[in-house]
């Protein structure tokens, strides 16, 4: 895709005139054409940068293209040198060049005149005190009047422009003044003059007179005879080249906007901006600005918002600034940041207050920010909104937010060109294609990302791209993270199961049992068979129904996990191969197997006790779980009476009992139940005495019943 960028570019003609600028210029031209006065006149085109200057310069050009008796000149100083001597000579040689190249003064040698003056001027310049020191130098007004002299005899007109003045430093400006005042007084010579009064006479002003810029504009007063301020820019026809910039932009980056995304962004640009739409070339810069961004986040965030928010760094750059440093303030409602003690005045609001604008100006960027970020506002925003604002890639969106200012998709995140080929990859089958897709997300560290995202397509996408998409992850779900952390390190791992159930729910009863049947039987992880069952299982939560495997239909999954649980305990052990996730699977099975499946795990149990005497202690730390204390580390739990109860279902306590006293010896016999055993402990003998402890109360209670 080309980027089309609009240069800041001057018009070249009347037929390009699109603020009604022509009637103006051609007023200019008109004075200058039919004045029958022959003595100088200096023309002052005031205006702010931006403003059109250039191009009213233009079109006074073009009008008085047809007069026979009128020469145009441009002079420019910034093409030139800063010092003071190379701005005067490049001056008077412009001046030089341009006569002798019209043919109308070739007996004259007019050119030579000229460039002879010009030498003298530096002699003279830097001994003036004032813009508006008259000259007295005879060698210098002999020269001057010989020039006017031939111009009167010939009946000729000079028109000499120059822009860009303000473009200049402060020194230079006060140079090129100097120049204008010392040869000014060339008769049927007129001077037009293009610049910013403000700059300029800030210029003059700090050093002629009392140095400040009242000061300099008398001066500018007394230099320039006919000061004219540029007709302002007609604000429809600015508001018509924003939304021309933007209908472009959208069309050459082939986006479709919805029927309500086109008044949306037409309405805020011009609520918003409306009143800072002051100079075309401040309209080019936003031309420029969503001409670069929206091609290369294409597809990324939502367009409406984007070209919203390089508006508000085009015409408000501080406010600009504010947002994109302090995300925390326009992404969390005000409740959340009052939680986290964020009651100070919000530097976006200070950034709003500082403009030089007025209330209503500051009123419609505050209306507009409150639009674009809605949690700002005093209306509060649910969680539920979060993943609207995520769908939808808005700005809003702590997940799409920081793309509107990096221009980039930030590390750790993952595009949404991506998550769209992979869908489309797996609705056409191409397991390998969504396989290699899953394992650089994996590498990448963007597996909750990438989750997250599918989990936004769970109840759009094609059922025909479920199977796919199952089976490559649940064959990579080893490779999702999971943390230490008891209470969240599953969330991704989780989520993964999640999204496979919710796209099962969506079929028929057949195809939902294959689905999950399929995943289980290839996952490269025990424990997200677990999660499967987990999910899928007929449940009310937050009153509502969940899930749809009856127990019925979980006990073929059951018998998978069990047999894969088999298999791999059968090349370690039946701890080591679920490593901290053995009590899950065991009560996994428990639950969701049959009759037959559930013996072959108390079966397999059995025996494991009986294999080793140690092999107590670890079951009893796989099956009784694990907590983790506010130090944030993770040990096996407490071993309390419901823990007890709950393993004497599963295995034979006496036989627990029997072989902790193989180990640690009769004086399990005589141990007291202890929580705390301090910074340092040996945790398996804590586990062996708290059982005791349990165990011999337990059968204590038992005689006493009896």
């Amino acid at each position: 895709m080309s980027l089309t960028v609009q240069v800041d570019r001057p018009i070249k003609n009347v037929a390009e005139d699109m603020f009604d600028r022509a009637s103006f210029a051609k007023q200019v031209a008109e004075t200058i054409s039919r004045r029958g006065d022959p003595s100088s006149l200096v023309i002052g085109i005031y205006g702010p940068w931006g403003d059109g200057k250039t191009s009213t310069l233009a079109m006074v050009k073009e009008y008085l293209e047809p007069r026979a008796d009128v020469l145009s000149m441009d002079y420019n100083p910034w093409f030139y040198g800063d010092s003071t001597e190379a701005i005067t000579r490049s001056f008077f040689q412009s001046i030089k060049n341009k006569l002798e190249k019209s043919g109308w003064f070739s007996k004259e040698n007019i050119g030579e005149i000229m460039a002879t003056y010009g030498k003298a001027i530096p002699q003279v310049g830097d001994a003036l005190q004032g813009v508006g020191e008259a000259i007295t130098t005879e060698a210098l007004v002999e020269t001057r009047d010989k020039v006017g002299g031939i111009l009167r005899k010939y009946g000729k007109k000079i028109v000499i422009f120059i822009d860009d003045i303000d473009r200049l430093d402060r020194r230079d400006i006060q140079t090129l003044f100097k120049l204008v005042r010392l040869s000014g007084d060339f008769d049927h010579t007129t001077y037009v003059l293009a610049f910013d009064d403000v700059i300029v006479s800030e210029a003059l002003g700090e050093a002629y007179g009392t140095g400040d810029p009242l000061a300099g504009r008398r001066f500018l007063e007394k230099i320039v005879q006919v000061p004219l301020h540029l007709p302002p820019a007609r604000s429809d026809k600015l508001r018509d080249l924003m939304f021309a910039a933007c209908d472009r932009v959208i069309a050459e980056s082939g986006i479709k906007l919805s029927e309500s995304d086109g008044p949306e962004l037409g309405h805020a640009l011009i609520e918003a901006f409306g009143a800072a739409l002051r100079t075309p070339r401040r309209v080019k810069l936003f031309d420029n600005a969503i001409s670069f961004a929206v091609p290369i986040l294409k597809g990324e965030v939502r367009v409406v918002d984007q070209i919203q928010i390089e508006a508000l760094r085009v015409f408000y750059p501080t406010v600009y600034d504010a947002v994109r440093a302090n995300p925390d303030h326009v992404l969390k409602s005000q409740g959340r940041r009052q939680m986290q003690g964020n009651n100070d005045i919000s530097m976006i609001s200070v950034s709003i207050d500082k403009l030089e604008a007025g209330d209503r100006e500051k009123e419609a960027i505050r209306y507009f920010l409150n639009n674009l970020f809605p949690r700002i506002g005093q209306v509060e925003y649910g969680e539920g909104w979060d993943e609207i604002w995520a769908n939808e890639k808005r700005i809003c969106s702590a997940d799409y937010f920081r793309r509107y200012f990096t221009y980039a998709i930030p590390t750790g995140d993952m595009p949404d060109r991506a998550i769209d080929a992979l869908l489309e990859q797996a609705s056409a089958c191409d397991e390998e294609g969504v396989g290699a897709a899953l394992d650089d997300a994996f590498e990448k560290n963007s597996a909750e990302i990438l989750i997250r995202k599918l989990r936004r397509h769970e109840v759009t996408l094609a059922l025909t791209a479920a199977p796919t998409l199952s089976l490559a992850l649940a064959k990579r779900a080893s490779k999702i993270p999971v943390s230490r952390d008891i209470i969240f390190g599953t969330f991704v791992f989780s989520q993964a199961a999640i999204f496979i159930c919710q796209l099962a729910f969506r079929m028929e009863a057949a195809e939902q049992d294959a689905i999950i049947a399929d995943a289980a039987e290839h996952s490269d992880s025990l424990s997200f068979i677990s999660e499967l069952l987990r999910w899928s299982r007929v449940r009310t939560t937050e009153h509502a129904d969940r899930g749809f495997l009856t127990p019925e239909r979980r006990h073929p999954i059951a018998a998978i996990l069990a047999k894969r649980f088999f298999e791999a305990s059968d090349k370690s052990n039946l701890i080591e191969c679920a490593e901290d996730r053995f009590g899950e699977l065991v009560f996994a099975i428990l639950r969701d197997g049959d009759e037959a499946t559930r013996q072959l795990i108390l079966d397999r149990l059995s025996t494991f006790l009986e294999a080793e005497s140690k092999n107590a202690i670890l079951l009893l730390k796989g099956l009784g779980g694990r907590s983790q204390g506010g130090d944030g580390v993770i040990r096996p739990s407490e071993f309390t009476t419901e823990t007890y109860q709950s393993l004497s279902k599963i295995l034979d306590p006496d036989r627990v009992y029997a072989q902790l006293r193989a180990v640690y010896g009769a004086e399990l016999d005589a141990v007291t139940w202890e929580e705390n055993w301090g910074g340092t402990y040996d945790v398996d003998r804590r586990i062996a005495n708290q059982f005791s402890f349990v165990h011999r109360q337990s059968g204590q209670e038992a005689g006493t019943d009896q």
